[in-house]
């Protein structure tokens, strides 16, 4: 079996109303001071696939401590692909420094993160191996309030087992903090394996783990992501998202031991340098891109709920995937700006194959298989046609499919109501339809119709058959799913006819829908 093990990640962080972070943040014994030891292997050692993404994942997990969970760059730490004797004498080197600040801080929190393979027993390092059974030592010597692991690897859960701790209940809200112990997470339970995805180029549980920190896990939305929201996201999406992979479901893991009241605090949303936020009305799960395409955020929000993200400056494109549509928004974010993007900030768009479970494309959310159902159509018309220098009305139908949200196929064909020497003799053929610019409810569409034109033999200005051109554009207003109201102007073409005279249609109609 494939064990592509992901990330072990201390996190640890304090639910006090004020935040009264240390380093450059604060000083003074009444600060609370973090410090974080990061550790990314992408080794495993012989007979192991090397992991893509773990050096990855413990460099995305240092940068949101330091830049929303209140570590300073003074007191982080990134090991990448360290040996054993490395691991330990930086761990050894953490517990001296705890000790030297413990008379200086009132409060002294750690946070330890390891990404990379382990078995049942151990972590790898290449050909080396440290015991959870050391780990648990190294964690224990350390004079912190709060110590917090977290392993994303395979097998991690055996890491809990082995502390001799019982699983209990998330943490309890509480208005007051004084919580001391501490506390692990791990990305899988201590038989499974742990799986990284090229979709977002991470581990699964590190990717959402993050995402939750950066403000999809707030759950009650006063901007502060605690431990309990963190994992209680990281599980639901880490299980939600490889129930159907290769490797198998991965449940991730936690056990505490703590005493005291509150809850942890990991991230603050609000001291990030950029703030996104969605308000109420935009809904269903979304996707958020940023350079490269790289899925960045996925998280699930209800339409009565207002949501705060911390992100890095730059260029995003929002992707909102319902039972119904598919919508998307683009917007950029300056350094220490705050922006918030509306409901009806969101245009439809393409079936979009970034979205994917796991590590294989998958349909949007109900979808029974991967595959888009075709949507076909009728229409019923009506248009004024100015054709010989009379203007006729004719009826018209048409029947087709729609390939996608934007290429359409179908056969169309109108008929007269008046005597041919006065109106536009009936005609038939093929419509091609491109819709484009959505803006909510309304888009614009090109189509041309190209067919035959049906002319009775007394008729001396055109062949009985002649060849139908139409090119033209018009306005589709949605009245509902399967609904359309359309309004098409177009130029009429005809061949063998008096070239001299002015040929145009305007018409309106209705389109119904079915997939």
């Amino acid at each position: 079996m494939k064990r592509l093990a992901l990330a072990l990640l201390l996190s640890v962080l304090l639910s006090a109303p004020a935040w009264p972070f240390s380093g450059s943040q604060a000083s003074g014994k009444d600060a609370i001071r973090r410090l974080a030891l990061v550790i990314g292997a992408n080794d495993g050692g012989p007979g192991r696939e090397k992991l893509r993404y773990a050096v990855s994942d413990a460099k995305a997990m240092i940068r949101v401590l330091e830049n929303l969970g209140g570590v300073s760059a003074d007191d982080s730490r990134l090991l990448v692909e360290p040996n054993r004797e490395t691991l330990l004498w930086e761990t050894g080197r953490l517990r001296e420094r705890i000790a030297r600040l413990r008379p200086e801080q009132s409060r002294l929190e750690v946070f330890i993160y390891y990404s990379g393979h382990s078995d049942e027993d151990s972590i790898l390092l290449g050909r080396e191996k440290v015991s959870y059974r050391e780990l648990r030592g190294q964690l224990q010597e350390l004079a912190a309030d709060v110590r917090i692991a977290i392993l994303d690897s395979c097998a991690s859960g055996a890491f809990i087992r082995a502390k001799g701790g019982q699983k209990r209940p998330a943490f309890i809200f509480d208005a007051a903090y004084d919580m001391k112990g501490f506390a692990i997470m791990t990305s899988s339970s201590a038989d499974e394996v742990s799986q990284e995805s090229d979709r977002f180029r991470g581990s699964f549980f590190t990717h959402y783990l993050i995402s939750g920190l950066h403000g999809a896990a707030d759950i009650s939305g006063d901007g502060r992501v605690t431990l309990s929201e963190a994992y209680q996201y990281a599980f639901a999406e880490t299980l939600r998202q490889t129930e159907k992979t290769v490797g198998g479901p991965q449940h991730p893991s936690y056990n505490i031991q703590m005493s005291g009241t509150g809850d942890v605090v990991i991230t603050d949303v609000r001291k990030s340098a950029s703030l996104l936020r969605l308000g109420r009305g935009v809904a269903g799960r979304i996707f958020i891109h940023g350079q490269g395409n790289v899925l960045v955020m996925e998280f699930l929000k209800a339409a009565d709920m207002e949501l705060s993200l911390g992100l890095d400056k730059g260029r995003y494109r929002l992707i909102a995937v319902t039972d119904n549509d598919i919508r998307e928004a683009e917007v950029e974010l300056a350094a220490g700006e705050s922006r918030e993007l509306a409901d009806e900030q969101f245009s439809r768009t393409e079936i979009i194959d970034a979205i994917a479970r796991g590590d294989q494309a998958i349909k949007r959310e109900g979808w029974k298989n991967t595959k888009k159902p075709l949507k076909f159509f009728i229409g019923f018309y009506g248009k004024l046609s100015r054709y010989e220098g009379h203007w006729s009305f004719m009826p018209g139908m048409q029947f087709g499919v729609a390939l996608n949200r934007s290429l359409a196929l179908g056969l169309s064909g109108f008929g007269k109501t008046a005597p041919e020497s006065t109106s536009r003799p009936p005609f038939w053929g093929l419509n091609i339809d491109y819709t484009f610019l959505e803006k909510s409810r309304l888009s614009f569409r090109l189509r041309t119709i190209t067919g035959f034109m049906y002319k009775s033999k007394e008729d001396e200005l055109a062949k009985k058959m002649s060849l139908v051109v139409e090119p033209g554009a018009g306005l589709a207003w949605e009245l509902s799913r399967q609904l359309k109201i359309v309004s098409q102007f177009s130029l009429d073409f005809v061949n063998g006819t008096n070239d001299n005279l002015r040929r145009f249609s305007w018409g309106l109609g209705l389109e119904f829908c079915k997939q």
